[in-house]
């Protein structure tokens, strides 16, 4: 019985790690590794970053003084109505990790730039787009048609 019990718990390992490896890692929101970056927005992409989602407005920007240059994750691009240029100064709060190991990235939570302060997530690093799309759009029109 042991022995079988153990080979169960074997394999269901052996599934785990296998389908792990065929993924991408995925970084969440951690609110002990947030820090604060101000610096000069060097570049601005979109890229995908979750599986079945909008593609993320992602800057690369240069720490001022040691110039290190990290990947800020902003939000999902139909979220983020603001636009941003490069050489612009900007400040990011968020959650500090390493991509493949190696490239300093953030996820924000707010940024701050031309005298605006925008919060992308809570104070715990949940989205304020959670949701979706539609859920803003929803709530506009529900409180147009009760005349709030």
């Amino acid at each position: 019985m042991k022995r079988r019990l153990f080979l169960l718990a074997y394999l269901l390992g052996c599934l785990i790690i296998s389908v792990s490896f065929g993924q991408k890692s995925r970084h969440f929101y951690n609110v002990d590794s947030e820090k604060k970056i101000e610096g000069r927005i060097q570049d601005i992409k979109m890229e995908p970053r979750y599986k079945s989602t909008a593609p993320f407005l992602v800057i690369k920007l240069a720490e001022n003084g040691t110039q290190t240059v990290y990947n800020v994750e902003i939000s999902p691009i139909w979220f983020f109505d603001q636009d941003f240029h490069k050489g612009e100064d900007l400040t990011v709060i968020g959650s500090y990790y390493l991509t493949d190991g190696k490239t300093p990235s953030i996820i924000a939570r707010e940024i701050r730039y031309r005298g605006r302060t925008l919060a992308l997530r809570d104070k715990h690093g949940f989205p304020n787009w959670r949701g979706g799309q539609m859920k803003g759009k929803a709530r506009k029109r529900g409180k147009g048609k009760m005349g709030l």
